[in-house]
């Protein structure tokens, strides 16, 4: 009853929002070192963002494939490092682990933000679980925090939009949620070195910016790695390659 419920909620976000005229304003790179980990691409109606504008539309599509659950575990360092902390953090991390599943090489997974909620979607399945708006505005800011790089990027050139229509998934493509009543007690979180203070699901907080360079040597080109989003410290790398 709970999965079909789900469901039907989803498909009527996915009228009114997955099926729509999103505007691409801008795309970047996220490159680590001499390595492409992923294009970034934001959303908007109007093609046009500033700071709280809901809804929106993060893209990223992967150049390496990725586990689901250490995208998910990305995350929760990328919150540490821009000072914010949800409630249940390692309920709602946990919870990632268990819905996401493993991303491929050229999979697009979106991040969908809407004024109260939000949902993931690869590729063109929905993802069926909803998240609030303070795990909203967490999941925006380790893009579009201002002090991010690859958020300076996005924002500083809103030019060129793009209108695309995102096509609605099919029912039939939900990927059912698993059972969370169970969840882990472990936190696999990082912390930063130099971590902000806590801000309660704050909104585009200020990120510390990390430069070190990887001295890692290129081996083995599509072996699945862990891959940070880049308010992340320095990604736990297994034999890279470009």
């Amino acid at each position: 009853m709970r999965y079909l419920s789900v469901c039907l909620t989803l498909l009527l976000l996915a009228t009114n929002t997955v099926f729509a005229n999103w505007q691409k304003i801008s795309e970047a790179d996220y490159v680590w070192g001499p390595f492409k980990i992923y294009n970034l691409s934001l959303f908007t109606e109007t093609g046009e963002y500033q700071l709280g504008t809901r809804p929106l539309m993060l893209t990223l599509k992967y150049a390496k494939p990725v586990d689901g659950r250490d995208f998910a575990i990305s995350l929760a360092r990328s919150w540490s490092n821009l000072g914010i902390t949800l409630e249940n953090q390692d309920e709602v991390v946990d919870r990632l682990r268990k819905i996401l599943p493993n991303i491929k090489k050229n999979d697009q997974l979106s991040y969908i933000a809407l004024s109260d909620k939000g949902y993931f979607v690869l590729n063109d399945t929905v993802i069926p679980e909803e998240f609030n708006q303070a795990f909203n505005d967490a999941v925006v800011s380790v893009w579009l925090d201002p002090r991010v790089e690859i958020g300076r990027k996005l924002l500083e050139s809103q030019k060129n939009v793009e209108t695309i229509v995102v096509q609605m998934p099919k029912p039939e493509a939900v990927i059912p949620s698993e059972a969370t009543d169970d969840a882990e007690t472990a936190s696999e979180q990082a912390v930063s070195s130099e971590p902000n203070n806590a801000n309660t699901s704050a909104p585009e907080a200020p990120a510390p910016q990390n430069d070190k360079k990887p001295d890692a040597s290129p081996t083995n080109a599509d072996q699945e790695i862990e891959i940070s989003p880049p308010a992340d410290p320095i990604p736990t790398w297994q034999n890279p390659t470009s």
